[in-house]
């Protein structure tokens, strides 16, 4: 926020040079005809009955502008019924019409292109172009696309996790809309917001800016929007705890996205139904609300929902104890978690497969899969990391070009002034000045700001933000310098493969937030307990490496001898008396191996033969024959 308050101050000084010597832009605004402007109006009513209308329409004679806004309004409706395959090959069968690119049409043919991709999981291949049809109807000051353009652009910052710049978009489509402009009201801006404020848990602030969407809905009796608002508002009631309240408003979503044919809007409150029965402990109920999601997704062709539904159908036939059922549901959505695009889910769908061999005797199935599935969650935080990175660069850069580019402009304007009247030369000379000095603090700060980034950056790519350890790539290559050191040296080093005994059962008994809280307490305490010396990482999701330079196994299992009594006094830390944390460590002496890959399997064999004889000890590796209960 701070950063763009510089750039927005900088662009603020060119403007104030810029206005007394440049005429004013034209205003341009979108041209609908009557029809037009009436379908635009009923997608937001019954998009179903839009699309039958425009499919008893012959299109035969007509021209690429009229097919074009034909296919514009197709993607639109089929948009807003959650059918994004079908909102895409509209919006570029549109675009394949070969429209003047500089006309208002085309960028509203790109813009639901961006759209549809965003709705399909492909938010990154669309981000370019949401933000050159942003920047042209800005430029010709196209207010009706404007207002496209930032709902567009803030959804895709929504799905790419920048909720502080989606924030940012809606907030300024808010406050341009005092009154009903083209398809937006001040109401679809307030909705908006509310997604954001829901997605980063302010439950409050999100019901606030839904009740003020949902009367003006009501008001004036918009049906699809009500319902997508009483979707939202079902979601933060269910955040602040009024369960019976929020399957209320979810079911009566249901009621009027079905009146109006929108199929995919009553899966989706279906399925949110069903996930606060399962979380209620009525999974009875969820079933027969999930099979209804489930059949309304396929009409829609939507996987990733189908996955979501039958992974919980899953869920709830485990805790009816049929596993051979569970199996079945998992089938069904592996089959259709197919591609790149589907590792997250695949992930979930592993899980769930490894707990139901586990309720069926099959452990080993169960620990194949587990340990498979480590390394696709390793792959997806590498890929998330990754994008993560890519993103923060692009955006400095485009920022840095921004400020050139307006240094640039500057230095343009005022060789035009001289020629144009010298009488000015002194006027424009302190403005000048003024406009540097304000450069040159932007620069300054940017050069500051950039070495605080790479220092975030690198604290981000490093340390584990839940336990604050070392990551599992850091750990290595610390661990892998270590190595080296005492094999050169002849000094001791020994290495402890650490879990939590139980982690599993402890998420699934008292909730992943206790979960988190255990694996937090336990990083500080770590970092408490041993030097600043040890190399200290988290390798999984509850295994840990740690490595004790110039520290023989003896001393070592003294340490951790010590710390694992304070580990298991975390229970009365957290106020959980019914609770209870217990480590099971595999210990080696490093010297006795060629590589840190073998003292590392090394350690896992010892830490799982640990596990094997009972858990709650500490077990060394086969060249120290000794086995000490911890």
């Amino acid at each position: 926020m701070l950063y763009s308050r510089f750039v927005s101050l900088f662009f603020c000084s060119c403007i104030i040079l810029i206005a007394t010597f440049a005429p004013s832009a034209p205003a341009f605004a979108t041209a609908w005809n009557a029809e037009t402007e009436e379908m635009l109006a009923q997608i937001r009513n019954n998009p179903v009955e839009v699309l039958e209308s425009l499919d008893s329409n012959a299109t035969e004679r007509q021209t690429p502008e009229a097919l074009a806004t034909r296919y514009y309004l197709i993607s639109q409706a089929n948009g807003a019924l959650a059918l994004h395959e079908q909102a895409l090959s509209a919006a570029e069968t549109g675009l394949s019409l070969q429209l003047d690119t500089e006309s208002s049409l085309y960028h509203y043919l790109r813009l639901a292109q961006a759209k549809a991709l965003n709705g399909l999981g492909r938010s990154q291949a669309a981000v370019n172009q949401a933000r050159a049809s942003l920047q042209w109807a800005r430029k010709n000051n196209d207010q009706r696309l404007l207002n496209y353009a930032i709902s567009v652009n803030g959804y895709l910052s929504i799905t790419l996790t920048q909720y502080s710049e989606a924030q940012a978009f809606f907030q300024e489509g808010y406050q341009r809309l005092e009154t009903h402009l083209g398809m937006f009201s001040r109401a679809d801006f307030a909705s908006m917001l509310a997604l954001v404020y829901l997605y980063i848990e302010e439950p409050e602030q999100a019901e606030k800016f839904y009740r003020e969407a949902e009367t003006w809905y009501r008001e004036h009796d918009v049906k699809l929007e009500l319902a997508n608002t009483l979707f939202g508002l079902g979601k933060t009631t269910l955040a602040t705890g009024s369960s019976e309240k929020g399957i209320a408003l979810l079911e009566e979503s249901a009621r009027i996205a079905l009146s109006i044919r929108d199929l995919q809007g009553a899966a989706f409150s279906y399925e949110a139904v069903a996930s606060e029965l399962i979380d209620l402990g009525r999974p009875d109920e969820a079933m027969s609300y999930l099979d209804e999601a489930l059949v309304l997704f396929t009409q829609g062709a939507n996987p990733f929902m189908q996955i979501k539904v039958l992974i919980e159908e899953a869920h709830i036939a485990l805790q009816r104890a049929q596993p051979e059922i569970a199996q079945q549901f998992l089938d069904r959505a592996s089959s259709l978690a197919v591609g790149d695009s589907f590792l997250p889910q695949r992930i979930a769908i592993a899980d769930s497969r490894a707990r139901a061999y586990a309720s069926q005797g099959n452990h080993q199935s169960a620990y194949a899969v587990l340990l498979q599935n480590r390394q696709n969650r390793a792959t997806l935080q590498k890929e998330i990391n990754s994008r993560r990175i890519l993103e923060l660069q692009a955006q400095f850069d485009l920022e840095q070009q921004r400020a050139k580019n307006a240094l640039l402009e500057e230095q343009n304007l005022r060789q035009q002034n001289q020629l144009i009247n010298e009488n000015r030369i002194q006027q424009f000379t302190i403005a000048v000045i003024a406009l540097l000095f304000v450069v040159c603090i932007l620069l300054t700060w940017l050069y500051f700001n950039s070495k605080r980034q790479k220092h975030r950056l690198e604290q981000l790519a490093n340390f584990d933000g839940l336990t604050g350890l070392m990551t599992r790539r850091k750990t290595m290559e610390d661990a892998e310098q270590q190595y080296q050191l005492a094999h050169r040296h002849g000094n001791h080093l020994t290495a402890a493969v650490i879990d939590l005994d139980f982690f599993k059962q402890i998420n699934d008994k008292f909730g992943h937030q206790v979960g988190d809280d255990v694996l937090r307490e336990f990083g500080d305490c770590a970092q408490k307990h041993f030097r600043k010396t040890d190399v200290l990482g988290r390798i999984g999701g509850e295994e840990f490496l740690f490595l004790f330079p110039h520290t023989d196994t003896e001393a070592s299992i003294d340490m951790l001898k010590r710390f694992a009594d304070k580990i298991r006094k975390l229970p009365s830390r957290l106020e959980i008396p019914s609770l209870s944390v217990t480590l099971s460590v595999g210990i080696v002496d490093a010297q006795h191996y060629r590589s840190l890959t073998q003292v590392i399997a090394e350690a896992d064999e010892a830490l799982y033969e640990a596990k094997r004889t009972g858990r709650d000890k500490i077990v060394a590796g086969k060249k120290a024959n000794t086995e000490t209960s911890s």
